[in-house]
C-alpha cells in the first residue's frame, strides 16, 4: 500500500504501511468518522470491523431473527460464512477465472484465525446463535480472511471476555508480523496492545496530538472478585427460575439452573462468551420463544393463558446491545426515549408531564438535553446508547435490565451512567436490577450479588 493522507480539520494525518496506531478521543470525537474514511479513501485495501456494523459485517440476518429458531430460515453457520466466495462476497452466478493459489492461501489462512480465535466449536453453528462476543468473533475472522492491506478496528475489545482480550492481543501482535498495517479506536487504556507504534489523539474531528507511541501497554483490567452473596432480602420475588434446561442443536446452555431474584436485589452476572448470559435475559423478557417453555416466573406469575406476556413486559424495562441494534436511526433523541413507554396491554403510551421532566432530567445529567430534536442517525454510537439508557429509566419499571451498559462508552460518560444509575437506586429501592457485564468498572455500585456462569453449567 501506498501512504494514505486524510485531512482532519485542516491537518494532514498519514498512515504508512506496517504501523500501528491507536486513535483516542472523548465521545463524539471523530474515531469512528476516521474509521469511516479510510474505507472511502481505500475501499480496496482496507477492512472494517465496527460494533455499528455488526448485523452487516458479519453476513447474517442477525438483525432480522436474534433470537428465532433456525430451522425455518435460511441462516449460515460460522462455517459457511467463512468461506472464500462469502468473505470475498462472490456472486455465484459470476463467471470467474479459477483462483486456486489464492484459495490455498485463504484456506491456510482460515485455518490459523479458526485456532487463534478459539472459532472451532463455533464452525457448525448458526450465526444467528452465536452470542455478541462469538459475533463479534466472527466479525473479526472474516475482516482478517479479506486479507487487505489495512486493518480498521473499532473498539475491537468490545463484548469479549478477559480471556479471549488476550487471544486478540496475540492475533493483532501476529497479524503485525505479517505485514498488516493496523488502526485501532479503543476506549480503554489498558486495551492498546503491546503492537502499537502510533498514537492520534482527536476532540470535535481535530487532531490534539499525533505521533509515535512509547506508553507501553497498561495492565489488562484486575479480575472480577465478589465476595459470596448475602442473604436475599426478605422481600417479593421478582424473578423466579426453576430447573432451566436449555440446548441448542445439542450444546448445552443450563443445565438444570435455579435462581431467585428479590425486590430490590442488584445482580450481576458474569460469565465467559457463549456462557448464556445474553439468552437468559432474553428468556426473561419473553423475546426467547423458549421463553414459554421454561419454568420462569415474572412477579409471581407465569405467562400463558389470561396471562398476556405485555402485562408483564409492561413491568420491564432493558438496554442491550440488541436494542441498539433494532432502533430505529430515524427517530430523534426525544422520540427515542418515549418509545419505551407502554401499557399493560402494549399499546404505546403518550409521555405524561412528569413523565417528560423525568426525561428531561435524565438527558440533562448525561449531557443530551441540547440534543432532543437531533436524529439517532447523527449521533455517535456512544451517544446512541446514553438515549437507550434514558428510554429504559424513564419508564419507571420494576424490573431493569442492563447487558453490556457501558459497552462503546468513552471513561467520562461511563462513569456519569454509573453515577447516575447509583443515585436513581438510591431514590427507588423497590427496583430490582439485573446487569451483565466483562468488566468490574462497567459495574455500578452496590451490585451485591453475582450469578456465575460457565459453559456448560452454572456455578455461584
Amino acid at each position: 500500500m501506498n501512504p494514505l493522507e486524510i485531512s482532519i480539520s485542516g491537518t494532514v494525518w498519514t498512515l504508512r504501511p506496517g504501523t500501528v496506531w491507536v486513535v483516542t478521543g472523548p465521545m463524539a470525537s471523530g474515531k469512528s468518522w476516521l474509521a469511516r474514511q479510510i474505507m472511502l479513501r481505500a475501499p480496496d485495501e482496507a477492512a472494517l470491523v465496527t460494533v455499528d456494523a455488526q448485523a452487516a459485517s458479519a453476513g447474517t440476518d442477525w438483525a432480522e431473527a436474534r433470537y428465532h429458531a433456525s430451522i425455518a430460515y435460511d441462516f449460515h453457520t460460522v462455517a459457511e460464512a467463512l468461506t472464500f466466495d462469502s468473505v470475498m462476497e462472490i456472486n455465484p452466478f459470476e463467471v470467474r477465472e479459477p483462483e486456486p493459489e489464492k484459495r490455498a492461501a485463504f484456506e491456510q489462512e482460515r485455518a490459523w484465525v479458526v485456532q487463534a480465535l478459539e472459532m472451532e466449536s463455533l464452525m457448525e453453528r448458526w450465526t444467528v446463535q452465536l452470542s455478541n462476543g462469538e459475533q463479534r468473533r466472527l466479525i473479526l475472522a472474516r475482516a482478517i480472511l479479506k486479507r487487505t492491506s489495512i486493518l480498521v478496528l473499532d473498539d475491537p475489545f468490545a463484548g469479549l471476555d478477559p480471556e479471549m482480550q488476550g487471544r486478540l492481543r496475540k492475533v493483532l501482535e501476529e497479524l503485525v508480523k505479517r505485514g498488516r498495517t493496523l488502526v485501532l479506536m479503543v476506549r480503554n487504556a489498558d486495551e492498546i496492545p503491546p503492537c502499537v507504534t502510533h498514537r492520534l489523539r482527536l476532540d470535535a474531528r481535530k487532531v490534539v496530538s499525533q505521533g509515535a507511541f512509547h506508553g507501553g501497554a497498561e495492565p489488562p483490567p484486575a479480575a472480577m472478585v465478589f465476595p459470596p452473596n448475602p442473604p436475599s432480602l426478605k422481600t417479593p420475588i421478582v424473578l423466579a427460575v426453576r430447573e432451566l434446561s436449555l440446548s441448542v442443536d445439542g450444546r448445552i446452555l443450563f443445565g438444570g439452573l435455579n435462581w431467585e431474584v428479590h425486590e430490590g436485589e442488584r445482580w450481576v452476572v458474569v460469565g465467559p462468551n457463549g456462557c448464556g448470559k445474553t439468552t437468559l435475559l432474553s428468556l426473561i423478557t419473553g423475546d426467547n420463544p423458549m421463553a414459554y417453555a421454561c419454568d420462569m416466573e415474572r412477579f409471581g406469575v407465569r405467562p400463558g393463558p389470561g396471562v398476556p406476556l405485555w402485562s408483564l413486559r409492561s413491568r420491564m424495562a432493558s438496554v442491550s446491545p440488541e436494542t441498539q441494534a433494532f432502533a430505529d436511526l430515524s427517530q430523534t433523541v426525544e422520540m427515542a426515549v418515549y418509545s419505551g413507554l407502554f401499557d399493560r396491554e402494549g399499546r404505546r403510551k403518550r409521555p405524561s408531564p412528569r413523565q417528560r421532566k423525568r426525561a428531561l432530567s435524565l438527558l440533562t445529567a448525561l449531557g443530551l438535553h441540547e440534543r432532543l430534536k437531533a436524529p439517532l442517525a447523527t449521533l455517535s454510537t456512544g451517544l446512541v446508547r446514553l438515549t437507550l439508557v434514558v428510554r429504559a429509566l424513564v419508564a419507571e419499571p420494576d424490573l431493569l435490565l442492563l447487558d453490556e451498559l457501558c459497552m462503546n462508552l468513552e471513561v467520562p460518560e461511563r462513569k456519569k451512567v454509573l453515577r447516575l444509575i447509583d443515585r436513581l437506586l438510591g431514590e427507588m429501592p423497590g427496583l430490582t436490577v439485573v446487569c451483565i457485564a466483562h468488566r468490574k468498572d462497567h459495574i455500578p455500585p452496590h451490585f451485591d450479588y453475582v450469578l456465575r456462569l460457565t459453559k456448560p453449567g452454572v456455578e455461584g
